[in-house]
């Protein structure tokens, strides 16, 4: 049996994207999968796939350092392709094709250098150099490797003169079951993913105490997790002077699996990202989850999104740095619940037919026959 390592210093162990859609999916096409990953509170023990759990670094600069600790975890699992998922990693991707000869992938999950240049936590001096340094890593490693897996085409314009393979990350179809599609609630907003500044939460909060003044029964709820302390009480904080304490929920980060529990229940998806660089370039999975839940998409005005919501006529569109646009996306959608509810039928037809994880699948287990030689 070929033997596949995916390995990751940063995502979580059960991971949407690097377990229950790639591991999951290699093992259903009879690899056997290994996935070195930060260690989780709690065990899956029935899925078939060996998990080596790691310390996971709690300081950002450790990262790299830590990486090489992985190297010699991931030979010691003999496997016939390794495959990981960080930045970071691409020291040990080099050593492990070096050291092993066998093929090895890089996951490229995001536009890297933009996303360094996003980055709030680092001092506005250090990310060109940074930034740079990566580059050049990255720029020095990518010969070595066997391919890279990318999402987007402005993400992958950098990886063309590689073996490359672009792989979206659409939703598992089998998530979404019909039978959880009818308890939505018209009032019911809903905000999904990590709560950070430059994902729009301010301009989220500024858009929906002006809805509140016109639709006082609406409710917002997040479901993840903030950035930092700091942050939670600069937003918690606006929403009391907002008098928003009772139309405001957080429910904090939950398991992947459990998403859909949330999605069920909402009638309107909101994705307020801001303009940043890497934000530019890259399709949030948030809004395909949206679509397979049949929920109404507001979204920021980028092509990218315009593309996905005006072709399958799943949502509206705004200007994130704008409240009063925010706003007046809500009204329209809580106003007019035929409006709405016919909106999250289309994106889920669209989801069904063509933004899903099945398509996606089928790319990966090529692009793994095309570097085993078989």
């Amino acid at each position: 049996m070929t033997k596949i390592c995916v390995l990751t210093t940063v995502h979580h162990a059960y991971d949407g994207r690097i377990y229950h859609k790639q591991c999951k999916s290699l093992k259903k096409a009879g690899y056997e999968v290994t996935l070195l990953a930060p260690k989780p509170d709690k065990r899956i023990e029935d899925d078939g796939i060996d998990l080596i759990p790691i310390e996971k670094p709690k300081k950002e600069w450790k990262r790299f350092l830590h990486a090489f600790s992985v190297f010699k975890l991931a030979k010691e699992t003999k496997a016939d392709l390794y495959h990981f998922h960080d930045p970071e990693l691409l020291p040990v991707g080099v050593l492990l094709r070096i050291f092993t000869r066998k093929p090895v992938i890089f996951d490229v999950h995001e536009h890297y250098p933009n996303a360094i240049m996003s980055k709030k936590y680092l001092k506005r001096w250090l990310k060109n150099p940074i930034r740079i340094a990566y580059e050049l890593i990255e720029k020095m490693s990518l010969p070595i490797l066997s391919g890279v897996i990318y999402t987007t085409e402005e993400v992958g314009e950098r990886y063309q003169s590689y073996k490359n393979c672009k792989i979206e990350n659409y939703p598992l179809p089998d998530m979404f079951t019909p039978t959880k599609k009818t308890s939505k609630n018209e009032d019911y907003l809903l905000y999904l993913g990590g709560i950070t500044p430059i994902r729009g939460i301010e301009e989220l909060i500024d858009g929906f105490a002006h809805t509140s003044k016109l639709q006082p029964q609406a409710k917002l709820i997040f479901v993840g997790s903030f950035e930092s302390e700091a942050f939670e009480k600069k937003i918690r904080e606006k929403i009391k002077a907002n008098q928003l304490n009772d139309k405001v929920e957080f429910k904090g980060k939950v398991p992947y699996e459990q998403i859909e529990e949330h999605l069920s229940k909402a009638s309107i998806g909101i994705i307020p990202y801001l303009p940043v660089p890497n934000h530019l370039v890259c399709l949030p999975n948030k809004l395909f989850e949206y679509m397979a839940a049949g929920v109404a998409v507001i979204a920021s005005d980028f092509p990218h999104y315009r593309k996905v919501v005006d072709s399958s006529q799943s949502g509206l569109l705004v200007n994130p740095e704008r409240p009063q646009s925010i706003s007046k996306a809500m009204l329209e959608l809580l106003e007019n619940p035929v409006l709405t509810k016919e909106m999250g039928e289309n994106g889920m037809e669209a989801f069904n037919l063509a933004y899903n994880w099945n398509s996606e699948e089928e790319k990966l287990f090529a692009f793994y026959k095309q570097l085993l030689g078989k």
